[in-house]
């Protein structure tokens, strides 16, 4: 099992900026936190109606982040921690 985290810049369905975090498993996305203003959202519900889906349906493809896109286990685990704490709260 081969576990791969990115961050992208992303702009949502209602034309705000934000930042996306990816967790792929042998290239399956599996978990997904993105980061809009205040908001801290995870892959735990579907779809957000301001942000669209909050986890990509497609898979892991060779070239489709740059080195700097990569982020560490424990970078996606912290952001992944925060959001389900202020979902949770």
């Amino acid at each position: 099992m081969t576990a791969e985290y990115f961050s992208l810049e992303i702009e949502t369905n209602d034309f705000r900026d934000g930042v996306a975090y990816y967790e792929f498993v042998d290239t399956v996305p599996t978990r997904q936190v993105t980061h809009v203003g205040e908001e801290w959202l995870t892959s735990r519900r579907d779809f957000h109606p301001a942000v669209g889906p909050l986890l990509t349906d497609q898979h892991l493809q060779p070239g489709e982040f740059d080195e700097e896109d990569r982020i560490t286990v424990e970078e996606f685990e912290e952001v992944w921690e925060r959001a389900v704490t202020q979902e949770d709260g």
